[in-house]
């Protein structure tokens, strides 16, 4: 059965507490449940004059609790005034079960309004749950709203691209008035419906690297979270600028903007764009190969004086600088941000980890040459002549 919560502002919640609580949640759901998902029902400030509609957070999440991966739906939006009179918001959270995603897809879901509630009647209760519909983006049309927001809607395909390939996630910057929701479905199309139910987003910014992070944020561009970072890190996209400045090429571009359905002169392109690859050869790529040790490894990568060099040293700059701005707005100890990428990512080493063996001092250098920035305590550190962990006496400790 899927479970569902709501958390809003009542005087008195399910667990007796006042203020933002537990308004209602499936009968029976474990109190671990319960305490994970009322800790994702922030909403982030939106910009001065932004709609109600602009300002709702539509997310797909998977989260750890006790020792469970959950996917979590979550619809956030503005909800007038509480009980007393202040600004309320309610969010409402459904845990989907494997039974589910074989007969729809998150986007799909989030984009049946009859499945959220806005507003919450009455005094706090237990709900009780129910299956969720069969809810599934069409697969064979062009995507209408890509082409109509970003004049190609094979660009669709190269941000799929590259958010498949991202280890911390992307936020898609896209033009006011967007329909993020419906840019996010109509990409997800482009999926096997399988892989549907891996692809985490969200249609509000959400910090990357935090326990609740996704692959992707469809940022509007009048966010203020936007207007805070570093526009040139690697993990912010502007169509036709930066890593997506060339027109979108290949079989999935073309059924971005054909859909299934193609003419004879499509299947011809389609053939033409499918021949297959040609393996390039790069000699920094190869002589990394032979490297045993992954720390060096990504040294020799980011020493390298080509291409693949110029890119691992983009990357890493726009890592380090966000995993050291997020101290302590994620975490007040730096490990246990390397142990979120790792746990949640699959990395064999962290953000700082990697950091130390590149040299922090060097890197800092590295990174204001190239226009960027690190969090101040990071220089502080290193004036004292730490590095971000050390091993004394066969123990590893981390700079505090």
């Amino acid at each position: 059965m899927n479970s569902e919560l709501i958390h809003t502002s009542l005087a008195r919640g399910l667990d007796g507490g006042s203020g933002y609580t537990v308004a209602g949640r499936t009968g029976g759901m474990p109190r671990a449940m319960s305490d994970t998902l009322s800790r994702l029902s922030g909403l982030p400030n939106a910009w001065s004059d932004a709609t109600i509609e602009e300002k709702i957070l539509c997310a797909f999440r998977q989260v750890e609790c006790a020792g469970q991966r959950l996917a979590v739906l979550s619809h956030i939006a503005p909800s007038g005034m509480d009980y007393t009179g202040r600004t309320n918001r309610l969010s409402h959270h459904r845990v989907v079960d494997a039974g589910a995603m074989h007969d729809s897809d998150p986007a799909a879901l989030l984009e049946d309004d009859s499945l959220w509630l806005r507003e919450w009647i009455g005094a706090a209760r237990e709900l009780g749950g129910g299956e969720l519909p069969a809810r599934l983006a069409r697969e064979d049309a062009p995507l209408h709203t890509w082409e109509r927001v970003f004049g190609d809607a094979g660009w669709a395909a190269s941000v799929l691209e590259v958010v498949m390939k991202s280890g911390i996630g992307v936020w898609l910057v896209v033009p006011a008035r967007s329909k993020k929701l419906r840019l996010c479905a109509e990409m997800m199309a482009l999926l096997p419906q399988a892989q549907r139910w891996q692809f985490t987003f969200a249609t509000r910014p959400i910090a990357l690297g935090s326990d609740a992070s996704v692959k992707i944020c469809f940022v509007d561009e009048r966010e203020p979270e936007l207007a805070a970072q570093n526009e040139k890190s690697a993990w912010i996209l502007r169509v036709g600028s930066g890593t997506m400045a060339g027109k979108p090429t290949g079989a999935l571009a073309q059924r971005a903007r054909l859909g299934h359905v193609a003419s004879a002169s499509s299947v011809a392109q389609h053939a033409v764009e499918n021949q297959p690859r040609v393996k390039t050869k790069v000699a920094s790529i190869g002589a990394a190969k032979a490297i045993e040790s992954l720390p060096q490894r990504i040294k020799s990568l980011y020493e390298a004086k080509d291409k693949v060099g110029e890119f691992v040293r983009q990357f890493h700059f726009a890592l380090f600088s966000y995993v050291s701005h997020r101290i302590p707005e994620i975490s007040d100890e730096l490990y246990r941000l390397d142990d979120a990428l790792k746990a949640g990512f699959g990395w064999e080493i962290g953000a700082f980890e990697t950091w130390d063996a590149l040299g922090v001092s060097e890197v800092i250098k590295n990174i204001k040459a190239a226009g960027g920035s690190v969090a101040p305590w990071v220089e502080t550190m290193v004036a004292k002549g730490c590095s971000f962990y050390k091993v004394q006496d066969g123990k590893r400790y981390y700079y505090d």
